[in-house]
């Protein structure tokens, strides 16, 4: 649906009609489009703003079972025998902490959980 009228306006990709060409409409048709841009890359930055902190969120938390799991010394053997196990409780911690389907995609959130945590590794360089 957005390709078709949408995206003349809300996108780089607007299909200029003739008249848009004329003076004084031109002017008006511009302003428009421009407006539109703007509105569009406005709501953009907002669910990108909004996923962003829902994926930050479900890592944290799942960054807070990890070191519940593993205490403060550890190492990254020890950490990697975790995460083999990991993907079933991990998934529940995601879909405790939000009901946003997109956040629970492991390759994403278990593996920034476990990648800030392995820092704390006794052994990481």
């Amino acid at each position: 649906m957005f390709d078709g009228a949408c995206a003349d306006c809300h996108s780089d990709r607007t299909t200029w009609p003739l008249y848009s060409n004329v003076a004084p409409v031109s002017w008006l048709v511009q302003h428009d489009v421009e407006d539109g841009r703007r509105r569009f890359q406005e709501l953009a930055d907002s669910l990108i703003a909004s996923r962003e902190w829902v994926l930050r969120r479900v890592v944290e938390e799942i960054t807070d079972e990890v070191q519940r799991r593993m205490g403060a010394t550890f190492t990254l053997a020890q950490l990697t025998d975790l995460y083999d196990t990991s993907e079933p409780w991990c998934r529940e911690v995601a879909q405790r902490t939000t009901d946003q389907v997109w956040a629970h995609d492991l390759s994403v959130v278990q593996a920034a959980a476990f990648a800030r945590y392995a820092r704390n590794a006794t052994d990481y360089r």
